[in-house]
């Protein structure tokens, strides 16, 4: 972190010893500038957040002062101004009684803050667990965004479509290659897969070293020629479609055909 690292942590990180030994505090307490103040709290019937404060990690949801919390979360204390408030739990049934007892609580939901060059991004609860298993999207744009003002300025590959991809970029002899994995299938959060859907026409932005000038684009799986567009550093190119699995190669002017 010294050297301009940045973090995303949550829960319970650092909080046990390599032999699985509860500590009393964050082995990084100090980094995520957040201490613990006591047990685990959770599961329990709903989950809210309140927004204290804005923050680029909050953006999208400007129409709410809610937003959906954690099942379970690790109560800490802070020095760091307040962004996101835990709303403790309330009745979730009979319709009368769903409502908040507390109007209004200092305790941390989470931490964002910067050190240096670096930025720290704390989630209290288990917010990744809990958007694995329930899915919900106000809880998927959080994290999205957490990991997009951590990671600092644009990456080298951006990819705009619908669907799950994950991707990976190498620099080749030739060029340069994206492998992209079409993760959109009816068993997608378990193991095993039993179907893929095709995906439709992905749009692919991929920034190049700044001295190269690509000359062709190939996506070698389906064997076609993609038509592309570089302008500086930015190669631009769609990919059609995506049915399980596409290596794009982008070829240097100075590689071989």
């Amino acid at each position: 972190m010294k050297d301009g690292g940045s973090l995303l942590a949550t829960f319970e990180s650092s909080r046990y010893s390599e032999w699985g030994e509860p500590r009393n505090d964050f082995q990084l307490a100090d980094l995520f500038d957040a201490h613990v103040t006591g047990d685990v709290i959770g599961p329990h019937g709903n989950s809210y957040a309140r927004i204290e404060a804005r923050h680029p990690v909050l953006e999208g949801f400007n129409d709410t002062a809610l937003l959906p919390g954690a099942e379970n979360r690790v109560p800490i204390s802070t020095a760091v101004p307040l962004t996101l408030s835990v709303v403790p739990a309330y009745p979730a049934f009979p319709p009368e009684m769903v409502y908040p007892r507390t109007p209004r609580t200092t305790e941390p939901a989470a931490v964002f803050h910067e050190k240096g060059k670096s930025r720290i991004v704390y989630f209290a609860g288990d917010i990744d667990r809990t958007c694995w298993r329930s899915g919900n999207s106000d809880i998927s744009q959080l994290l999205q965004n957490a990991i997009r003002w951590v990671r600092g300025p644009a990456p080298r590959v951006s990819i705009t479509g619908e669907g799950l991809i994950e991707a990976f970029a190498w620099e080749t002899e030739p060029g340069y290659a994206l492998h992209l994995l079409n993760y959109a299938n009816p068993n997608m959060t378990h193991g095993a897969i039993r179907h893929t859907y095709t995906l439709g026409a992905q749009h692919v932005r991929f920034r190049v070293g700044s001295d190269r000038v690509v000359r062709n684009v190939r996506a070698l799986r389906s064997a076609a020629t993609l038509k592309f567009q570089q302008q500086a550093e930015t190669v631009s190119f769609d990919l059609p479609n995506l049915a399980d699995y596409e290596v794009v190669a982008l070829f240097l002017t100075s590689s071989p055909p």
